[in-house]
């Protein structure tokens, strides 16, 4: 047997074909057995529909479609080279395996889908795993099984519910996943959602970005709000507006323009710039500290310097190589730094430092240092002790007269 047609609007039963099978429109297949055997191509000439699986070496529909065109197999489709559907849909319900997959409008997969690269201009969705080396969406792409592919281009919105393994996942508007591993980039023009742990080298959101169960990787640039619900370790984290970590996090260094929040400890390789507040609810180390407005900690670990224009709260105190406090601050804890300045109108409580300055109008409860310059309208609760130096100005109210010690106090931390 060769070649074999059915003609328009007719059905037909087959099992083996040897040759090509052409469809007309609106024609049947019905298949005799498990499955429709061409051993060449299947080409269809509009609206088709092919009642159980099938398999070809290609499969192409083409020709004059109604609206909403379709062809649609109540089985499996297994392809050794091309699947193209021009201008029209192609709706499988059981898997399709295939060389390449091109779709111009829709593509429907029940079961599992395999192929090198899937090019739809429409909707994709797989109801299985997907596999394969490059998946190319104009619209949206949705997977409810596990997305085992290099890359994911897709210009509108993807939901894997899966795990996903791959290098590049490209997308312009809402993308939502299941966690995984992507070994390159994350870049998402809207919103990023991974609903489990998430491997990643770099993470780019133009909006909202969440990792439902943390992760681990390099770069997170997030342009409005990023959230962590868990443990997160990275390289650099740099937000627009507002950053939470609901655990610890780990990493190199961190950049917010707005809130920064982490509920348990934050350690860095590097520095924290925080353009309003920020709230670690542990321990928070580093390299250097730099906050706009208000910092909040258990315990802050500088190596270098610690600046904070606003209040500083901390349950055990600040430490650093230096630490300055804006105008108006308000401390609570200890401040051990070799310098200190406090700006005009702030108030501390006990400072412990080798240079101590602080400005007019600014309040202190004990202070302990090595050499100090306290200028006008400066009020001491406590008790003063100096080794070396003390410049004070005459209206400087103190509570005990400054005292020359030849040891001072061991610092809390």
């Amino acid at each position: 047997m060769g070649d074999i047609s059915i003609p328009k609007g007719a059905t037909a039963k087959l099992g083996r074909v040897e040759g090509d099978l052409r469809v007309g429109q609106g024609a049947r297949a019905e298949s005799e057995g498990a499955i429709i055997e061409v051993t060449g191509r299947v080409i269809c000439e509009g609206e088709a529909e092919f009642q159980g699986s099938l398999s070809c070496s290609e499969f192409s529909a083409r020709g004059a479609w109604g609206s909403g065109g379709k062809i649609k197999i109540l089985g499996d489709l297994k392809a050794t080279g091309e699947v193209r559907v021009e201008n029209g849909q192609l709706s499988i319900d059981g898997s399709l395996d295939a060389a390449s997959v091109n779709i111009d409008k829709a593509l429907w997969v029940g079961g599992n889908a395999r192929a090198d690269d899937f090019d739809v201009g429409g909707v994709l969705e797989v109801r299985g795993n997907i596999m394969g080396r490059k998946v190319d969406v104009g619209g949206s792409f949705k997977v409810q099984g596990a997305a085992d592919v290099d890359e994911v281009d897709v210009g509108g919105s993807v939901d894997i519910a899966g795990l996903v393994r791959c290098s590049q996942l490209d997308v312009g508007g809402m993308a939502r996943i299941g966690g995984g591993e992507v070994s390159k980039d994350v870049d998402v023009g809207g919103k990023f959602e991974s609903t489990k742990p998430l491997k990643f080298s770099k993470i780019d959101v133009g909006g909202l970005a969440t990792l439902g169960e943390g992760g681990e990787g390099g770069d997170v640039d997030v342009g409005g709000k990023f959230e962590s619900r868990a443990d997160l370790s990275f390289n650099s984290l740099d937000v627009g507006g507002l950053a939470s970590i609901n655990g610890n996090g780990r990493g190199v260094e961190v950049d917010v323009g707005g809130l920064l929040r982490v509920s348990g400890s934050l350690t860095l390789e590097k520095d924290l710039d925080i353009g309003g507040r920020a709230y670690v609810g542990a321990e928070l180390r580093l390299d250097s500290l730099e906050v706009g407005g208000s910092m909040e900690a258990d315990q802050i670990v500088a190596r270098k310097s610690i600046e904070v224009g606003g209040d500083l709260k901390t349950v055990k105190g600040a430490k650093g190589d230096s630490v300055e406090l804006g105008h108006g601050s308000r401390t609570m804890g200890p401040i051990v730094a070799r310098i200190v300045s406090v700006g005009h109108g702030g108030k501390v409580e006990d400072v412990y430092a080798d240079k101590l300055e602080l400005e007019h109008g600014s309040r202190a409860r004990n202070l302990y240092f090595r050499e100090g310059e306290i200028e006008a309208g400066v009020h001491i609760e406590g008790e003063v002790l100096y080794t070396d130096r003390i410049e004070s100005s005459p209206d400087v109210r103190f509570a005990k007269q400054p005292s020359r010690v030849n040891e001072l106090p061991k610092p809390p931390l």
